[in-house]
Formats: C-alpha cells, sequence, structure tokens
C-alpha cells in the first residue's frame, strides 16, 4: 500500500469542522480565503471562518436541525456555500450539494432520495425550482435563500432569508465559542455528507462519505505534489462544490495543506478572477483547459501577420522542445530559444488568462485529451492528469508527477491505494479511506465493492510500466458488426481535442463502422465565423452552416489520422442544439457527462442518416417471414 506519512492516521480522528475551530485558535489571524464583493477582494482570517460556521450553525440549529438530518445546499461555488455546508456538519448533520444546472426533476429525486429537511439555495433561480416541488417533499421543513435579490413579492411558509437565520444566532461575536462546544459531539466516524454521482445510466446514487476518512483521504492529493503543504499557493474555486473535487479544492484542502481558495464575484466570469488573482495552482477539468486552448488557437490565427509568423515559429519549437522533454532533456540551444520563445510568444498570452504564474495545473474528474494536455505544456504551463473517483472519497487513486509529464497516462498510484486489474482489465481499488456506501441502497453498494473490500471503479485499465492508462468505461466498449472491439472513448478524447468540438459521441456497436454525433464548441465556432464573414443568428443556423460542416469535417479528418483504420470515424452528423443539462430529458448531467442510450435515442435520426442499410434490408426482404415458422 505504500502509506509512509503518520499524518494519514492524525486526519483519520478529527472532522473538517474540528480542524476549522482548532486553526481559529492555532492561527487566528492567517488568511483562510479571499472573496471578492463589489470589485474588492476581502481576506477571511480563520478566526472570522470559524465564526461565520458558528453562527450559521447556531441559526440551523434554531430551525430544528438535528444530527444525522440532511440539508441540501443548491448554487454556484461561493464562500456561502463553504460556511453553510460546515455549520450542517459541525451540529452532526448531513450536508449534500446539488449541481447548479439540475433539472427541477432532478432536484426532486436528490431532494426525495436524501429526505432533506432543509434546503438552502444562493438566489432566486434555484428557490424557483424548489417551490415548483415543495409539497411533493414531506421532509423538508424550511427553505433558506442566501440572496434575497427580487423576491420582495415571494410567499411561501417556509421560506427564510439567510440573514435572519444567522440574527437569531445571537452575538456577532459568539460562533467561535459555539463552535468548538458543538465539533466535540461529531466524531471522526459519522457521516459527513453525500455526493451524488452522475446518473449516466439511471438515477444518480448519494455516495455517503464520512469525515476522518475524506480528510484522510483529500491528503492523498497533499502527499501526492508536497508543494502544496511547502508554501502558500493562491488558487480560485470554481468548480461546483457539490463535486468531490469541488469540496476538495474549496474546502478540504485548505485546511490541510497551505492552499489558499479565492472566490470571485461570479464563476461565469472565470477569466477575470483567473486575472485578478493569478492562480499558482490550479485545480481543474478537462473541459475549460480545452475551451481556453481553443481561445488561445483562434487568437493566434486571427493576428496580424507578422504575429502569426513569430507564433507559428514558437509553435514548431515548443512541439520540438515537448517530445525531447518527454523522451529525455532538450538541448541546450533548444532550451535557450524556448525560454525566449516564452517570454516573447507564450507568456504574454498566459497573462491575459491569469494562467502565467501557474507552477501546478492539476486536471480531474474526466480524461484528459491527450492534446490538450500536450497544448499546455508547451506553452509552460505544468499541467498534469489525476484520476479519482467520487466513491473514493476525495482521494486521487492515481497521478502524473510533474515536471511537465509526457500526457496519456494518469501517472503511478498514490500513497494508501492497492490497486490491480481484474476480469476483463477492470481497474479494481481498496485502500482504508473510501466512501461508506450509497446512501440506503446496499444493493448497488455490493455491486461495487466486493466481499475482499476491493471497489470495481468500472474503468478498464492498462499498466505502461509503473503507470496507470485508463482505456474505458468496462460497459462502453462497442463492437462492430465485423467483430472488432473497439473503445469510443479513447477516439472521442481525440475529436474533443479540436478546439472546434465541444462533445462527441462515437456509435457503432453492431454496425459496419463507426460515425460520431458532433456539438460544436459555440463560442469557438462563432469567433472562427466572424473571422471568415460568415453570418449567422445563433446556435441552429451556425450549426447548419455548410462552411462549419467542412469545418468539423477537416478536424474528424485530423483525428482519423491518429487512428487505426477500424478505428476512423466514417460520417458524422453536427447536433442542430447545444446540450442543456437543465432541460428535462436531455443525454447529459448537470456535469455533462452524457447519457449514451438517451443521446443515441434523442437524436436517432441523425444517426440513422449516417448509415447505409440497403444491405440489411435485403437481406430482410429475402427473409421475409422465414422466421416465424414455428412461432420464432
Amino acid at each position: 500500500m505504500g502509506e509512509v506519512s503518520p499524518v494519514f492516521a492524525t486526519l483519520r480522528a478529527k472532522t473538517a469542522p474540528q480542524l476549522i475551530a482548532e486553526h481559529a485558535r492555532t492561527k487566528p489571524d492567517a488568511v483562510a480565503y479571499r472573496s471578492k464583493h463589489l470589485g474588492l477582494y476581502r481576506e477571511r482570517t480563520w478566526r472570522d471562518y470559524a465564526d461565520l460556521i458558528g453562527r450559521c450553525a447556531l441559526g440551523l440549529q434554531s430551525l430544528g436541525l438535528g444530527r444525522g438530518e440532511r440539508v441540501a445546499i443548491m448554487g454556484d461555488a461561493t464562500e456561502d456555500w463553504a460556511i453553510c455546508d460546515q455549520a450542517a456538519q459541525a451540529l452532526g448533520a448531513i450536508s449534500f450539494g446539488i449541481y447548479p444546472t439540475a433539472s427541477v426533476s432532478e432536484v426532486e429525486y436528490q431532494m426525495l432520495d436524501a429526505g432533506a429537511a432543509i434546503f438552502i439555495a444562493e438566489d432566486q433561480e434555484y428557490i424557483d425550482k424548489i417551490l415548483a416541488i415543495a409539497d411533493r417533499l414531506p421532509a423538508l421543513r424550511a427553505i433558506v435563500v442566501i440572496d434575497p435579490s427580487a423576491m420582495f413579492a415571494y410567499q411561501h411558509p417556509k421560506l427564510r432569508l439567510l440573514d435572519d437565520v444567522l440574527e437569531s444566532a445571537g452575538p456577532l461575536d459568539g460562533g467561535l465559542a459555539a463552535l468548538e462546544v458543538m465539533v466535540k459531539t461529531v466524531g471522526p466516524v459519522d457521516p459527513a455528507f453525500i455526493v451524488y454521482t452522475s446518473g449516466t445510466t439511471g438515477h444518480p446514487k448519494g455516495a455517503l462519505i464520512s469525515h476522518g476518512k475524506h480528510l484522510a483521504g483529500t491528503y492523498t492529493i497533499v502527499d501526492h505534489f508536497p508543494t502544496l503543504r511547502e508554501r502558500e499557493h493562491r488558487t480560485v474555486v470554481f468548480l461546483p462544490l457539490c463535486h468531490i473535487f469541488g469540496r476538495d479544492i474549496a474546502i478540504t484542502l485548505p485546511l490541510i495543506s497551505s492552499l489558499v481558495p479565492h472566490y470571485g464575484d461570479d464563476v461565469d466570469d472565470l477569466l477575470q478572477t483567473l486575472v485578478d488573482v493569478g492562480p499558482t495552482a490550479l485545480f481543474t477539468v478537462p473541459r475549460y483547459m480545452q475551451k481556453f486552448a481553443s481561445q488561445v488557437l483562434i487568437g493566434l490565427g486571427s493576428t496580424s501577420l507578422p504575429k502569426r509568423i513569430t507564433s507559428n515559429a514558437a509553435m514548431k519549437l515548443a512541439r520540438r522542445v515537448a517530445r525531447q522533454r518527454w523522451g529525455g532533456e532538450p538541448s541546450t540551444l533548444d532550451r535557450v530559444a524556448m525560454q525566449a520563445a516564452r517570454n516573447v510568444v507564450f507568456r504574454p498570452m498566459l497573462r491575459q488568462l491569469g494562467l502565467d504564474r501557474v507552477e501546478l495545473a492539476i486536471s480531474g474528474g474526466a480524461a484528459l485529451p491527450p492534446e490538450t494536455a500536450a497544448l499546455w505544456q508547451m506553452w509552460g504551463v505544468n499541467l498534469v492528469e489525476a484520476y479519482g473517483q467520487t466513491e473514493t472519497g476525495g482521494a486521487f487513486i492515481s497521478a502524473q508527477r510533474g515536471p511537465f509529464p509526457k500526457p496519456g497516462s494518469v501517472g503511478t498510484v498514490v500513497s494508501g491505494w492497492d490497486v490491480k486489474l481484474g476480469d476483463g482489465a477492470e481497474l479494481l481499488v481498496r485502500g482504508p479511506d473510501g466512501f461508506e456506501g450509497y446512501w440506503q441502497k446496499p444493493d448497488a453498494t455490493a455491486d461495487v465493492v466486493d466481499a475482499d473490500g476491493w471497489m470495481h471503479t468500472g474503468d478498464v485499465a492498462e499498466w505502461h510500466g509503473d503507470t496507470l492508462r485508463l482505456v474505458d468505461r468496462a460497459r462502453d466498449f462497442l463492437v462492430t458488426s465485423g467483430g472488432k472491439t473497439i473503445s469510443p472513448a479513447s477516439i472521442e478524447n481525440i475529436l474533443r481535442g479540436s478546439p472546434f468540438i465541444a462533445e462527441a459521441v462515437v456509435i457503432g456497436h453492431g454496425r459496419k463502422y463507426l460515425t460520431a454525433l458532433v456539438e460544436i464548441d459555440f463560442d469557438a465556432v462563432a469567433d472562427w465565423a466572424r473571422t471568415n464573414d460568415i453570418a449567422y443568428t445563433g446556435f441552429t443556423s451556425l450549426s447548419a452552416h455548410e462552411r462549419v460542416r467542412r469545418l468539423i469535417e477537416a478536424e474528424v479528418a485530423k483525428a482519423n489520422a491518429d487512428l487505426a483504420r477500424v478505428e476512423q470515424v466514417k460520417s458524422f452528423r453536427i447536433l442542430p442544439k447545444q446540450l442543456d443539462p437543465e432541460e428535462e430529458g436531455e443525454p447529459v448531467t448537470p456535469t455533462r457527462k452524457v447519457k449514451r442510450k438517451v443521446m443515441l435515442e434523442r437524436f436517432k435520426d441523425l444517426v440513422d442518416e449516417m448509415y447505409d442499410d440497403s444491405e440489411e434490408r435485403l437481406l430482410a426482404a429475402g427473409a421475409g417471414d422465414a422466421l416465424r415458422v414455428g412461432g420464432v
């Protein structure tokens, strides 16, 4: 298992609210986090943070919240989200987040499944969703809104303002004392929170995580990347806090490392927040890195001719140096030339994105296309890939180590986990800090964790020396009519490496060849269209334009050049609409993971267009009703 640090055992005996109270006493004036309000960043010390949490806990207690009850929180990543979450946990309650993009039906399912007693909403948008179903939630006692802007006319017997709830907590400076009393009643083995999985094949399941295991599990990140404890790092909070990775970044890692999180005014204005903060550590998911990379490539392609010549030369050099670095060491001459290219081309470009000071960027939550990782490394950002699951409770299973590791793997196994390949090369993991099981679903838990404690990840993997490479989801392999077994995920990752492709779904199970449904990246393609004087009125008209079709055709051709003949995409169709997880019945989850079956049903006509079934129809006509003989 390889665990060496005694910190793991220490953290298994703690809770997050307890650590916050301890920090408030041992380093009261140190900065816990910074948040932007009305254009200015406000520092919160550990004393401030603990006091706010204690007062919020007293307020929730006044609403009758008790030990073991569930509290739902819905909204973007803000300091108030984190405060309410920790306040609930300090009382021994179990918190859980609902994705901001969840539809009303998804909100209803999770509220009923968890039996939440209190629903906390960021603002009117989420209040509207809960009020639409409030009468169908028997366990719901109170609805608390953080920002009541434009809600002066709302009348509902369960509706409360957070400010009023906090007022009921008493004096402004009594929170820390109250928190110190509360944390003594909550133990490390008690359940802390629930994280709902994406639900790509059905309703999401709630993974139950306990206090001590979560702290120790998250420490695998610090142990694997010691720079996070060796010196202070600034990071930006923008991933949803209902996601285990988002929680790690905003709430847990700052408790056990030297990471200082920063909250911007609005998560939709992420670029401005990055420029404001200049993070030295970045925790992200692939989609953001793909989107930013596409903006950079389009920008480089639309500059003046002299700048394009310079940037093309810098890119050519960067490719050569990257290949040398992954295989050994660049030559002295190339290192000197690369430093000049960074100073002249890449660093100013990164400065516009707020990423010029990043020393470590970790991508998790989904597969990172190697092409995307390679681009950022060429530009000078030390982007590494990490792998974990909700069921590992905040822990990474494996992660690359910098500086600038070769893209394409998820690195080496972190301390504290055993890993092996089971039937069909499925990745099995076992460690002391996994989840407690799925909320009220023992059969589902038994399907994932076997009698020997091995957790079946559902991912197919292979070893490359001591590094791990993920191949596909076990259930997502497709078999063509020619009998060839193919991993659609690997092909989809190559397609998504294009700056103009937001999503790609490869089809071909039982078919003669592979095809793909493609969702264009609206922002990137719109920029390209404006540069090329192409008129459009919206997503649908843009996606239907012949020149856009030719653009995507060229991108698919580039992807095919890296694929074996049998893996190549022979035809594609561009989706006529953007995938919106907030729409009922959409084929994507709130985290934009594709529900493959729903996707194929929703866009069946497009799929059928891509296949010539004349041969099948001929055979069917020849067989006639022969299959019915004998009652078959």
